[in-house]
């Protein structure tokens, strides 16, 4: 799978009761919703029954002078339709909260779903994709939760009521909308059937267009830096045409044949005419009841239509829940362990310990999810308070290395220990918190510099977040801004060269004094001066704890205690940088290599 396409479902989840599994969690609310609900439906019914009794008694009135109150007539539907207004009136906000709540605990699921996911998933998606999903996908559902505590129960509802009323008047009426309700609802049914697939791709093709979006938006400057703005709008343009073209097909099948469907039951109304007149001219039939049933037919026509709307907006979204609940019933890979990590007054093999940051790699090997194999074989330990670097050609597994003590990644064999314990059997929160990583690639958010060092303890004073900036040498820089520690810095950290973020994020691992630090590259974008600077700090705040480095300038490696050389995901050779010089092997040689550019 490559990284642009969209990540698959292991397990197709039943879509819409997953999102109907959401209201759960509000029974009164529902409850309420679909009783005051019923009344409406129960007050519908009645009104013609009313109406039809009003004409029966108005034609015995004039013809046999039977008594007639109109008065009470009126009274009693202007009652009923007073009644069905304010209980609207009522239901409305009531389902309102409801749906809009719900929608809240969906987007709820989403994001967390997306933050407890392990790498291994990010790495196969793509941030449009997931994006897409998390926002247009839900406000799909809205149309869908409505329609379940209003249409649903409507249609069902009154469909069966209006049926059997119907029935109760004249049989033969009743078998009149039958034969021309069911072949109308099996229809559309049918024509729904094939309808899902269809809104699925659309939602698809929504999700590669906003991924376009996305990716031109975050890499404004590369586009605009290789004049490439045409063929980025001609990109766009043809996901959009694709996409539009995809979207009317599915419209149009719809609107083309839900028409020919209740044609059907529009042949019901004359016939109920016709077949009832004759039974009215008999007199087998009052006229009253037939206006009834003339009634009831034209409530079920309208219904008619609102299940082919209905059916639209089922199908519609139960292709955005399917998109939806790929993410919440995703797999959690990486499950958090049950233990603490040891501390001061624990012992660990019968010693106590007085540092903590012991990492061990006991014959540690690693796969990515495409079957790949990124390390084999590892076997090496990190004593406390020492400095590890790697080193090693582009995709030896030096990052996959590190990104396995914080448990980015499980292991595919073998074990990773930190103070002797497995790191999958650690409390995954308390592991994370005691790991601090710098990232190749360093990342920014949008807040102010103090918030920005103090992402992993927002409880941190000043006096802490500049010492932390002062040792990563930092503070000089930060204090030259316009708003010193309150500058806001701008999405990714814009507004900052690469150097400056790169020692912002040294600042932010400091700040949680954690008992392993991973530098991946952490120097890569600062000046010699400053990558001196930033050395000097690292080895006054490496002090009781231990460190690993990747870096491809071996000047930041020389003072490290242990050198471990990477070379298609095996340890080729291990050592100081002393010893591994004069053995003249593989590391002497990329040294050499170096040296002579």
């Amino acid at each position: 799978m490559t990284q642009s396409e969209p990540a698959q479902p292991r397990v197709k989840p039943d879509n819409l009761l997953g999102v109907l599994a959401f209201l759960r969690k509000y029974p009164t609310q529902v409850a309420l919703s679909v009783s005051l609900l019923l009344v409406n439906i129960g007050i519908e019914m009645a009104l013609p029954q009313i109406l039809g009794s009003a004409i029966n008694n108005l034609r015995w009135h004039a013809e046999w002078g039977a008594t007639f109150d109109l008065k009470a007539y009126v009274l009693l539907f202007i009652s009923l339709v007073l009644v069905r207004t304010g209980n609207g009136i009522l239901l409305g906000p009531i389902r309102n909260r409801l749906v809009q709540r719900t929608l809240g605990d969906i987007r709820t699921a989403i994001y967390d779903a997306i933050q407890r996911l392990a790498f291994r998933y990010h790495d196969k998606s793509n941030t449009g994709e997931l994006i897409s999903r998390s926002t247009t996908d839900i406000w799909r559902l809205q149309d869908f939760l409505f329609a379940c505590l209003f249409l649903s129960f409507d249609i069902v509802v009154a469909l069966l009521a209006t049926a059997i009323l119907i029935f109760a008047t004249s049989a033969a009426l009743g078998a009149v909308t039958l034969l021309t309700l069911v072949p109308t609802i099996a229809l559309i049914a049918l024509f729904a059937s094939k309808l899902q697939p269809q809104w699925r791709k659309v939602h698809d093709l929504h999700g590669a267009m906003t991924t376009v979006i996305q990716e031109n938006i975050a890499g404004v400057r590369v586009v605009k830096a290789f004049a490439k703005e045409s063929a980025q709008v001609k990109k766009f343009r043809d996901k959009k045409e694709v996409f539009l073209g995809t979207l009317l097909d599915t419209v149009n099948y719809w609107a083309a044949r839900v028409p020919f469907a209740q044609f059907i039951f529009g042949l019901g109304l004359p016939l109920a005419l016709w077949i009832g007149g004759r039974q009215v001219i008999r007199g087998e039939l009052a006229i009253g009841d037939l206006a009834k049933v003339v009634f009831y037919l034209m409530a079920i026509g309208h219904r008619v239509g609102m299940v082919g709307q209905f059916t639209n907006i089922i199908q519609n979204a139960s292709a955005s829940a399917e998109r939806i609940l790929e993410i919440i019933h995703e797999p959690q890979v990486i499950k958090s362990g049950k233990r603490d990590l040891p501390g001061p007054g624990d012992r660990a093999e019968g010693e106590d310990r007085l540092l903590w940051g012991r990492v061990e790699f006991d014959h540690v090997s690693f796969k990515y999810y495409d079957g790949k194999a990124s390390l084999t074989d590892l076997s090496f330990e990190a004593k406390p308070g020492q400095t590890i670097a790697i080193v090693g050609p582009t995709g030896s597994g030096k990052t996959t290395l590190v990104n396995l003590i914080p448990r980015f990644y499980d292991v595919s064999s073998g074990r990773v220990l930190v103070d002797s314990v497995d790191v999958r059997e650690l409390r995954l929160e308390q592991l994370r918190r005691s790991v601090s990583v710098i990232f190749q690639e360093t990342f920014l958010f949008n807040a102010i510099v103090a918030e920005n060092i103090a992402y992993g303890r927002p409880d941190a004073s000043r006096k802490e977040i500049e010492k932390c900036a002062r040792a990563a040498q930092a503070h000089e820089f930060i204090m030259e801004l316009e708003d010193g520690y309150d500058t806001v810095v701008g999405e990714r950290g814009v507004t900052l060269s690469g150097g400056q973020k790169q020692r912002l994020a040294i600042a932010r691992a400091f700040l949680m004094n954690p008992r392993i630090l991973i530098l991946d590259d952490a120097t890569a974008s600062v000046d010699s001066r400053t990558e001196r600077l930033i050395q000097e700090a690292m080895r006054q705040l490496s002090a009781g704890r231990t460190t690993f480095v990747i870096a491809h300038r071996f000047s930041t490696v020389q003072h490290a205690d242990l050198i471990l050389v990477l070379k298609e995901g095996r340890v080729v050779e291990r050592g100081t940088h002393d010893e591994l010089i004069k053995r003249g092997g593989f590391y002497s040689e990329i040294f050499e290599q170096q040296i002579n550019k």
